[in-house]
């Protein structure tokens, strides 16, 4: 049995980059995981649900332009940029 895709046009082997930005202090964080393993590595609701948010715009954008790669926005007044690898 095949298993279900986790975002709409992106496969869950995929690999991405994610940063969250802090307050322009040197507490930016930035991650390279797969779509797959979003839902395990990250320790609170909030960054998951700010990554998942933003990889479901950039899934959406991609729809219409292929050629979109990342997405750079705020999400409940946090900042996160998403990039496929």
């Amino acid at each position: 049995m095949r298993t279900p895709t986790i975002i709409n046009g992106l496969k869950n082997s995929q690999k991405f980059r994610v940063i969250f930005k802090g307050d322009g202090s040197e507490n930016d964080v930035g991650l390279y995981m797969t779509v797959k393993q979003m839902s395990e590595m990250f320790a609170t609701t909030n960054a998951r649900s700010l990554c998942y948010e933003a990889l479901e715009m950039l899934a959406s954008e991609r729809q219409s332009t292929k050629s979109i790669v990342g997405l750079g926005t705020t999400i409940r007044g946090k900042q996160i940029q998403v990039d496929l690898v």
